[in-house]
């Protein structure tokens, strides 16, 4: 994925400081990986300590609208083996370290916390379509 991420940043010329060149490619793909490795590593290190799973559990429900909605919840909600949903603390503490640390080497006119805010936010959110892509693949 960090090789589709730094393409659209390169087409978009995101950070421009980068310029367009492969160097600047090569800059933002490392940049994405680095974002990525960190949000991956605090994720399963805070699941490991917590006990908490990571992988994506179907819902036994049939209904379309249920399970949409399992699956957008299951992007911030942790589904533990007797049925509980506790707040996903790993995921979301995961996805925004990350996106912080990211914001701390990548150039970007915007303000460091909404750089933290948006990417971080847009990483629960792709989640959210992964675990939609899992919910309705396996059935």
């Amino acid at each position: 994925m960090g090789l589709i991420y730094a393409g659209v940043d390169q087409i978009n010329d995101q950070p421009a400081e980068w310029g367009k060149s492969w160097s600047g490619y090569g800059r933002r793909y490392a940049s994405n990986l680095g974002e990525f490795l960190i949000q991956e590593g605090v994720t399963e290190g805070l699941a490991a300590l917590m006990k908490r799973p990571l992988d994506y559990s179907p819902c036994r429900c049939t209904g379309t609208g249920d399970r949409v909605g399992h699956a957008l919840a299951g992007a911030v909600t942790d589904q533990m083996p007797k049925g509980k949903h506790p707040i996903a603390v790993p995921r979301i503490v995961g996805a925004y370290v990350g996106a912080y640390a990211q914001s701390t080497w990548r150039p970007d006119s915007r303000s460091r916390a909404n750089q933290v805010l948006v990417n971080g936010t847009t990483s629960l959110a792709i989640g959210g379509l992964i675990n939609l892509y899992h919910e309705f693949h396996h059935r």
